[in-house]
């Protein structure tokens, strides 16, 4: 028989709902039948220690009608069915039945129950009227001695009772809800069903190929019928996408300002653009069928490359060859095309014409390169101009200094003794020759060191270093290597120069206490670190500056580490101190 899903559903949403609330029906049942025993257990035994309390007095009286008061009233309580008192001996005391007092139990069990300790209970026994209880006894005793025993028969009857009206009401419930459930069974089915039914309409469609027509299902759910319709949503997009017609494709191909080649596995060209032919010069019909390798050798690689285990290649550059021999530069881009299968079909290759990027790219090399020559001069220049201005000080104005000291002398022996006003003015103006005389030679040395010659270059760092924390009264820790030998003399003064702008630039922002200069050979380059613990500054601000708010220092510092073939950093935080490092490879630089 053919159901249909929605009565599949139900009759199986059904059939877990009466399964359920049957076994939940058993266990209900199950524990209040365990919870009645327990109570049953409970108030026969309250009743039974309760007489055995009672009993006491009368016993060591020998009072039975009190007993007897007291054995009447237990029997009133509802479901006990006999009240016995007995002695150790087993004798019965006093009973619910008079016809029974004065017999003596000598079974077991009787005789267990006369003597126990303890209260306790026997298991169901079968009464004469066919009815099921419990024989419950509670001991007699005053301090440790024993004077016998109170055993109550307690039917089983209120816990058959409530049992069966539990398994009454169960039923009523199992009834109740198989028909309430069979509704919501059905609904929730329907509910199930009716998207799928939705789905299974619209897929009818599909092998017609009728994607005009409106197929989205609308079906918005947050489960797995919500996912397959979206799913099935998605594929009816795609396929109505990719199979648009092929004159929309081609007209996109053709709308294309690159350059795109499809090349099959044996390296020919089956498609192209029209961007192709206007870039190589060729029509169409010279190019389709003909070897890739005709207009771009240097990529033939590629073609096939994929089967080969060649990855895909993304923004390469390489030449192509137009018809009349002429190298064009391009950017190109290339990837394996696969069928469903996932077998390699051909090749798709797509170029960008980048002759007017490397035109400028030449233009701007060209000026680069310019510009670092003009650096390069502008810095020789300054050398020579530094060079010049050190000998005009030095031999002019020094000369100048000593004829005029030479002048106040002279006045000074022509002066009267008494006129000492006029010979501490020339005292005072000898001094002040003096000390213009050293800042003059101090100049003159900043601007050509002669030590540097004379001396070689880790001197004259070292007299640079002692003069500068002399002069601005800084300290100093120096560390440094023998470089006499290691740069040409040209690279000397450069290197000189250098360390000279890092300790300037120390002195004028830095405020710094401390200076640290570290020159040491490692890695094939000499590397120089000088480190203040001055004020810093914000290295990213800095660079972010203008040319014109930067400053020519640090510019010119990169420059000449440049054209000495080295790299510079700079390290630098605010309140911190600042780190300047640079690496310059031994030999004749500059």
């Amino acid at each position: 028989m053919n159901c249909s899903l929605r009565v599949k559903l139900t009759l199986l949403i059904e059939s877990l709902v009466v399964i359920i609330v049957l076994v939940m029906g058993v266990i209900t049942t199950m524990r209040e039948k365990q919870t009645l025993e327990r109570e049953l257990y409970e108030r026969g035994y309250a009743l039974a220690n309760a007489l055995a309390a009672l009993a006491v007095t009368p016993l060591l009286r020998q009072d039975l009608p009190t007993l007897r008061r007291f054995v009447n009233h237990s029997i009133e309580h509802e479901y006990v069915l006999y009240v016995m008192i007995v002695d150790t001996h087993g004798t019965v005391l006093m009973h619910s039945d008079l016809y029974e007092v004065g017999k003596t139990y000598k079974n077991k069990a009787n005789y267990s129950a006369s003597n126990s300790r303890k209260s306790d209970y026997m298991p169901l026994y079968l009464s004469q009227r066919q009815e099921w209880y419990y024989d419950i006894t509670a001991p007699i005793k005053v301090a440790d001695i024993h004077l016998g025993a109170v055993s109550i028969g307690y039917a089983y009857t209120v816990v058959e009772k409530e049992i069966a009206k539990a398994q009454k009401q169960i039923f009523l419930i199992v009834l109740v809800t198989i028909v309430i459930g069979g509704g919501i069974a059905y609904l929730l089915s329907a509910f199930i069903a009716s998207p799928i039914k939705l789905i299974t309409n619209a897929i009818e469609h599909v092998p017609g190929g009728h994607f005009d027509a409106p197929l989205t299902l609308p079906v918005k759910r947050n489960d797995e019928i919500g996912t397959l319709a979206d799913a099935f949503n998605r594929m009816i997009i795609d396929l109505r996408n990719t199979t648009v017609s092929k004159n929309y494709v081609d007209s996109v191909i053709e709308s294309m300002k690159d350059a795109l080649i499809v090349v099959d596995l044996d390296a020919q060209m089956r498609t192209i653009n029209q961007a192709t032919c206007d870039i190589l010069g060729y029509k169409e019909d010279e190019l389709i069928g003909r070897s890739i390798n005709l207009v771009a050798p240097d990529i033939s690689v590629f073609t096939g490359g994929a089967e080969r285990g060649v990855m895909p290649v993304a923004n390469q550059e390489t030449d192509f060859l137009d018809k009349n021999g002429k190298h064009i530069p391009v950017r190109f881009s290339a990837a394996a095309l696969k069928n469903k299968g996932g077998e390699i079909t051909a090749s798709v290759i797509i170029a960008r014409d980048v002759t007017e990027r490397k035109q400028a790219e030449e233009v701007l090399r060209r000026s680069e390169k310019q510009l670092r020559f003009l650096s390069s001069q502008l810095l020789i220049t300054q050398e020579e101009e530094r060079k010049r201005l050190a000998v005009e000080l030095h031999d002019e104005l020094g000369q100048s200094l000593i004829v005029l000291k030479l002048w106040l002398r002279s006045i000074q022996r022509g002066l009267r003794e008494d006129q000492t006003e006029i010979q501490e003015i020339c005292d005072e103006m000898t001094g002040y020759i003096n000390e213009i005389s050293e800042n003059v030679r101090r100049i003159s040395r900043d601007l050509s060191p002669s030590i540097l010659v004379d001396l070689g270059l880790s001197a004259a760092i070292r007299w640079l270093v002692v003069s500068f924390t002399k002069h601005f009264n800084v300290e100093n820790s120096l560390d440094i290597m023998n470089l006499d030998t290691v740069f040409s003399q040209e690279s000397q003064i450069t290197v000189y120069r250098i360390v000279q702008e890092c300790l300037t630039n120390i002195a004028k922002h830095a405020q710094a206490k401390h200076v640290t200069i570290t020159i040491r050979e490692r890695d094939g380059h000499v590397y120089f670190c000088i480190e203040d613990d001055g004020r810093g500054f914000d290295v990213k601000e800095y660079l972010g500056k203008s040319a014109t708010a930067k400053g020519i220092g640090l510019a010119a510092m990169f420059e000449q580490v440049r054209m000495l073939g080295g790299t510079l950093d700079i390290g630098s935080r605010e309140a911190a101190g600042t780190k300047i490092t640079f690496a310059i490879p031994p030999g004749i630089g500059g």
